[in-house]
């Protein structure tokens, strides 16, 4: 992703600088720029590592994360036609910190799966997620009397990146690093039209990914030092809602968002094994408020 988000930022860039003339089938503005922010909601697969005293997980967390979310969004419409072109980018985090009872712990080494004993320590789990990413859609647009129906192909590219550090109180026992990658297309639809007399859009969008995950894990008082990776064929389910009015002449739209992802590696700490990855679901969920820059 390092040399295709910049390809789409310039693309962006070139979207709000061109000329072009003629009339959509829904909106009569050749060309719109918007920016949102608000909430993010992810609902990732859960942590876990190592046991305490009592049975339980020394470092747990469920990774229901709380975060923000801003984007940018540009929509040239080819006037005149059905077609439109669209550009989008976004960045999203969020963190969590969880703590377990102090005591006498066993975990396991990423890197050959070795128990490691720990007495008297105070077990404490800081987590984060960076989500970012982008599209470039084209679609169609046709007028109908339920309002306006459009379809189209987006090519699609996003990432998650997350750091989990394993800490003794404030010193750190070793940090894994989780970060996964997105490629594909997306197959986009959606209606447009008025709701209690707003201007409104829903969107249905279905996506299939290339997805290339690369696990690491970081040494602190633990010799942890360990590499991985898992590539394989996803999809993902994505609809929102978006509605908008004008306030003392500025278009405001209110958008809510649902994304499911099929798979979302999972780090699996094994008793004499090295560190493995699997997958399981997970579900974002957002709610931005968007102003119209242009």
């Amino acid at each position: 992703m390092r040399y295709t988000l910049p390809l789409m930022i310039t693309l962006l860039v070139v979207l709000s600088s061109s000329h072009s003339f003629a009339q959509s089938t829904i909106s009569q503005s050749p060309f719109d720029l918007t920016a949102s922010s608000g909430i993010w909601v992810a609902d990732l697969p859960e942590y876990k590592l190592g046991t305490n005293a009592g049975g339980g997980s020394a470092f747990a967390d469920d990774l229901d994360e709380f975060g923000g979310i801003v984007r940018i969004d540009a929509v040239r419409r080819a006037l005149g036609t059905r077609t439109s072109f669209g550009a989008n980018l976004f960045y999203a985090y969020a963190d969590s910190s969880s703590n377990t009872q102090p005591g006498d712990i066993g975990i396991e080494n990423p890197a050959d799966g070795a128990n490691v004993a720990l007495t008297g320590i105070s077990p404490r789990l800081d987590s984060s997620v960076h989500h970012y990413g982008g599209d470039l859609v084209i679609r169609d647009t046709w007028r109908t009397r339920f309002g306006g129906l459009s379809a189209g192909l987006a090519y699609s590219l996003m990432a998650f990146d997350q750091d989990f550090d394993v800490m003794n109180g404030p010193g750190r026992l070793f940090k894994e690093e989780l970060d996964t990658d997105f490629q594909g297309v997306k197959i986009v639809s959606g209606w447009e039209g008025f709701v209690r007399g707003n201007a409104s859009k829903l969107d249905f969008n279905v996506g299939v990914y290339d997805m290339q995950t690369d696990y690491d894990a970081l040494p602190g008082s633990v010799p942890a030092v360990f590499s991985d990776e898992l590539q394989q064929t996803t999809y993902t389910i994505e609809t929102t809602f978006t509605t908008r009015r004008r306030v003392r002449d500025i278009d405001v739209g209110l958008i809510f968002g649902v994304t499911y992802f099929a798979d979302m590696p999972v780090i699996e700490h094994l008793a004499g094994e090295s560190v493995s990855l699997s997958t399981d679901d997970a579900v974002t969920f957002t709610c931005m408020l968007e102003l119209s820059l242009y």
